[in-house]
Formats: structure tokens, C-alpha cells, sequence
């Protein structure tokens, strides 16, 4: 699956469905240097904030342009500053790898300080209110800024989160992405989110030869089972609040985005 692709047409479908008024903020936290979720948000007709330590030209440009709220900081579970481990692939830097976990596969032994924010500042920062979507990307720290939603009250839990998990090799070899620690993190999240009463669910996988994968988080034992393909490589989740879809459409829409071993070097680069 082109795992981007799949999960923004996702999101342009669905978002109008779940927040027709726009009445919602939608927040992009790891923006990243490509497929930029905040400026299809924007595009949709959404106010719309961007999360992210190191920003590009390109994202100033679309922030500018539509506009979109930009912070120029780290999600985390503090107020205050961190070190931020740089990202490396095939010993070249690449920023979609920094992270705030000094063992993630992708940071490097580059280290700066940024500022950090959590959850709650950031909200009160923006002024939120309703929150209809959240985006989370930021490299095997994900469970820091969803554990938060507990915290939350119900009014503000966003009506979709995506967050991605895996990366760097196959499910099978337990590596990388998939290394005990990472997993454990990942598994945190969706316990998480399934305790909050998120139910509706979809997984994009990247691996080849696989579907979108519709199910019910709340139909899941956690504690003996999990959503992931056994060839699974990385990929996006999405969790809905108290929102359903009926499945035959999900996975018709994600049908053209299939084909992963032809993008696979692709994927070395940027996933």
C-alpha cells in the first residue's frame, strides 16, 4: 500500500462526514518534509495547526499560503526543552527520522535542544475547543502524546487520531520500528485510545499484498491479540470516537493505492 496516499484520501473522504460544519480544529503534530496532512486539512476547509521542531520552506510556503497555525516545537509530556536526536537513513540525514527517543532506529548521535510542549498546553494554546482530527508522526514517541488523551475531557477527545507505528524492517524480524520497546508503545496506544472508547478502526500496512484493515478496537483482547499482518512493515492507524463507516467503502477507496514492493525503495527513504 502507498501508506500517505491511502491514509490522506482516507481523510478527505471521511472528514466531512465526521465534522460537515468544520467546527473542529484539526492538528498535524511531525509534520515531516512530505505529505503534508495539515495542508490537505487547510484544503478541506479546516483550521488547522501544524506541529513541528523543523520546519521546511516548503511547509513555511503552505502555512503562509492557506494559512495554517505553525509551533515550531516537540509534542511531549513536558514544558520546556528536550534533545531532539536527528534523523539519519542509509547514513544520509533525514529529519523524517528525528526523535525525541535516543534508541529509535532512525535518530542519530547528532542531538540539538528544541522547546517541548505537551498535550494540554498545546490545546490551550491554540484555543481548542472541538478537535476533529489529529495526526501523529513522530518516530516511536507516540505513546507519550496519546497516553495525554486520558487527561483529556470527553468534549475535546478528536473525533479521528491517526498515528504511525512500525518502520524500518518486517513485523517478523522484531526490529527496528518493531523492536520490544517500540511495540510495547504502540500496543500502549491503542490500549489507550480502546479504554477512551475509541471503536471504528483502519490500518494501512505498507507490506505488499496487503488490504486496508477494517475493525473494531473496542472487539480486541489486547492482551493476546493485535491488528498487525505478520509481514507488516509500517503503516497508519486510524481510531474513531463514537463514528462508524461501513467497511465495502473503506476498502474500495483504498484499493488503487495497493502495490508495495514497487515503492518499497521509496519507502527506504522517507517512510
Amino acid at each position: 500500500m502507498r501508506v500517505e496516499a491511502c491514509c490522506q484520501a482516507l481523510f478527505e473522504h471521511l472528514l466531512p462526514d465526521l465534522d460537515p460544519q468544520r467546527q473542529g480544529l484539526c492538528i498535524d503534530v511531525g509534520v515531516g518534509t512530505f505529505a503534508f496532512y495539515c495542508e490537505l486539512f487547510a484544503r478541506l476547509g479546516y483550521t488547522t495547526v501544524a506541529v513541528e521542531p523543523s520546519p521546511t520552506d516548503k511547509l513555511r510556503a503552505v502555512c503562509q499560503q492557506y494559512p495554517i497555525q505553525l509551533i515550531e516545537q516537540c509534542l511531549s509530556d513536558r514544558v520546556g526543552t528536550q534533545t531532539l536526536h536527528m534523523g539519519q537513513f542509509a547514513n544520509l540525514a533525514n529529519s523524517n527520522f528525528s526523535s525525541l527517543a535516543a534508541d529509535w532506529f532512525g535518530a542519530s548521535g547528532t542531538t540539538r535542544e528544541v522547546p517541548t510542549l505537551d498535550l494540554s498546553t498545546l490545546l490551550e494554546q491554540v484555543g481548542a475547543t472541538r478537535i476533529t482530527a489529529v495526526k501523529i508522526d513522530i518516530e516511536g514517541w507516540e505513546p507519550v502524546v496519546i497516553q495525554q488523551f486520558a487527561e483529556l475531557p470527553p468534549e475535546l477527545l478528536p473525533q479521528v487520531v491517526m498515528f504511525e507505528y512500525g518502520g524500518g524492517g518486517s513485523r517478523a524480524l522484531g526490529e527496528k520500528g518493531w523492536s520490544p520497546r517500540f511495540f510495547e508503545g504502540t500496543m500502549t496506544c491503542l490500549k489507550t485510545l480502546q479504554q477512551l472508547g475509541y471503536d471504528f478502526s483502519i490500518m494501512v500496512d505498507y507490506a505488499s499484498g496487503t488490504q486496508a484493515k477494517v475493525f473494531d478496537l473496542q472487539a480486541l483482547a489486547l492482551a493476546q491479540e493485535s491488528p498487525f499482518y505478520p509481514n507488516g512493515v509500517y503503516g497508519n492507524i486510524l481510531c474513531f470516537y463514537q463514528q462508524r463507516f461501513a467497511a465495502d467503502p473503506i476498502r474500495r477507496l483504498c484499493a488503487p493505492y495497493g502495490g508495495g514492493l514497487a515503492n518499497w525503495l521509496v519507502s527506504k527513504l522517507v517512510s
